[in-house]
């Protein structure tokens, strides 16, 4: 009997050793997505900033009148390749973001993963070097989750594993766009997972170090850190009234970017012209440090961002935002420069926190927004001022009842016709140690209404449900109405975790 006890003992420890051993292998891999997104996604940003360089230094060429023409035409082609991309492959549009977090729900599946991650990286090169104002994050985003989908199948990854690789390449996308995976990994948890699992983290992280490493191998100098910011000599109280004005300024003006920008996206569609037509001609808008004239810049640039990211064509929010917030920054510090506030050489200060705070403002993203400036300017002296008047513009944002950006993108995605058309969704998850669901027998467990466990996956086999004890290590999937995943995922989630 003793021997038999010391037995199950043993059996049980190894078990847990052998959980531990795929947990080291998950990490692995996860540095291998790393390393193939920063491979993917680095290329992605030489040829965005070698077009951009192309079309600068042709407008300061001053050209004939007469080679105008076929630039026009040629962006004309491009715009109507680019549509045609979107159309066939609706997944790739917009930033991807929303994309993203719906195949790590199980909402979105991608059918052609490796056509659409080329699909997304041709459409969204072509797209921002036509000149539109869109953001290179978003993009990067998504094709870092094609990466971490294409490792999982390829290398047989468990179903509850691969939304850790897909996490992990999202991530590893945004450090390879900003060389800044803290950011990186904190955007996943606010934004994409929005469940703070330590596992989703440590190879989100670690994806992100990896991938953010290649870029600034091949990117040795980073434009961000020749960024100025000095803090102004102020009194305490005069740093409180500072941020307080900051954070309502940034508030207020962040509610009529959020809702300006979604009412467009949702009457584009029915402006009767095709997506590059209407592109071409608000690219006709284009034409000191005075007040006046960055006022009109910013919203010259706020039209063209939205009427940029309304038609659908892949490019991300996030540069955009932190454009407009950087200009209103101006704009503010420009005020208190005239009114003897703050000195001349304190601007950037200013703008750097209301980048961070608009970005909060609009994608509801503190912790991402403010770890992001910082990692990517590398000025701490405005750590702690974001830090308070990030939390001061959630706050403003919550009385003004302004809704995520990427929240609102989901939720249309979401309720679009073609998701309606699937009654039934499945959620995979991993049981851990010590969770609600570890020992408990399928058959005795009384989960959330119309949800049912379909199958439980052990040591590399599909074991029928009926009658099974559950396990640390078992991939469980559980069915679900398809209006319930948003709210079922988390406390699902929960049960099968310990944290």
């Amino acid at each position: 009997m003793f021997r038999l006890i010391k037995k199950i003992k043993d059996k049980g420890r190894w078990r847990i050793f052998k959980l531990k051993l795929i947990d080291a292998r998950l990490y692995f891999v996860s540095i291998f997505v790393g390393l193939l997104t920063g491979l993917v996604a680095v290329p992605y940003h030489y040829l965005l900033q070698f077009f951009f360089n192309l079309r600068h230094d042709f407008f300061d060429s001053r050209p004939k009148w007469y080679w105008y023409i076929p630039l026009f035409l040629l962006m004309w082609g491009i715009l109507v390749f680019v549509s045609w991309l979107v159309k066939k492959m609706p997944l790739i549009t917009g930033g991807g973001i929303p994309q993203t977090r719906g195949v790590i729900n199980g909402r979105v599946d991608y059918k052609h993963p490796f056509l659409e991650l080329v699909a997304k990286f041709v459409g969204g090169i072509l797209a921002l070097s036509t000149g539109l104002s869109l953001g290179r994050e978003g993009p990067s985003v998504q094709i870092g989750s094609y990466v971490g989908y294409l490792v999982s199948k390829w290398g047989r990854v468990l179903s509850g594993e691969r939304k850790q690789l897909l996490s992990a390449g999202a991530g590893a996308g945004l450090a390879a766009a900003f060389a800044a995976p803290l950011a990186s990994s904190l955007l996943v948890i606010e934004s994409i997972e929005r469940f703070d699992a330590p596992k989703t983290a440590i190879t989100t992280l670690l994806a992100g170090v990896v991938a953010g490493g290649v870029a600034s191998w091949i990117f040795p100098i980073n434009p961000y850190f020749h960024i100025d910011a000095i803090v102004p000599g102020m009194t305490f109280w005069g740093q409180v009234k500072l941020f307080l004005l900051l954070a309502a300024v940034v508030s207020v003006f962040g509610k009529f970017f959020s809702v300006t920008t979604l009412q467009v996206k949702r009457i584009y569609p029915a402006i009767k012209h095709p997506e590059y037509v209407k592109i071409l001609l608000s690219q006709a808008m284009h034409p000191d440090t005075h007040i006046l004239w960055i006022v009109g810049m910013m919203l010259l640039h706020f039209v063209f961002s939205t009427f940029s990211f309304s038609s659908g064509l892949p490019g991300g929010s996030f540069i955009p935002t932190l454009v407009t917030g950087g200009l209103l920054g101006q704009i503010v510090g420009l005020i208190m420069v005239q009114q003897g506030v703050i000195a001349y050489e304190n601007i950037s200060y200013i703008m750097l926190i209301c980048m961070s705070a608009f970005l909060v403002a609009v994608i509801r993203t503190p912790l991402t927004a403010i770890v992001l400036i910082t990692e990517i300017t590398g000025h701490l002296e405005v750590f702690y001022p974001s830090i308070v008047v990030g939390g001061l513009t959630y706050y403003f944002t919550e009385m003004l009842q302004i809704k995520p950006f990427n929240v609102i993108l989901y939720d249309d995605m979401i309720h679009s016709p073609a998701f309606k058309e699937e009654p039934r969704y499945t959620l995979s998850v991993e049981i851990m140690s010590g969770s609600y669901l570890d020992g408990k027998i399928v058959d005795e467990l009384r989960l959330l209404e119309r949800c049912v466990i379909i199958n439980v996956h052990r040591d590399r086999k599909n074991l029928p449900p009926k009658g099974q004890t559950l396990m640390p290590g078992d991939q469980v999937q559980i069915e679900m109405d398809s209006q319930d995943i948003e709210k079922l995922y988390e406390p699902l989630v929960s049960m099968a975790n310990i944290y």
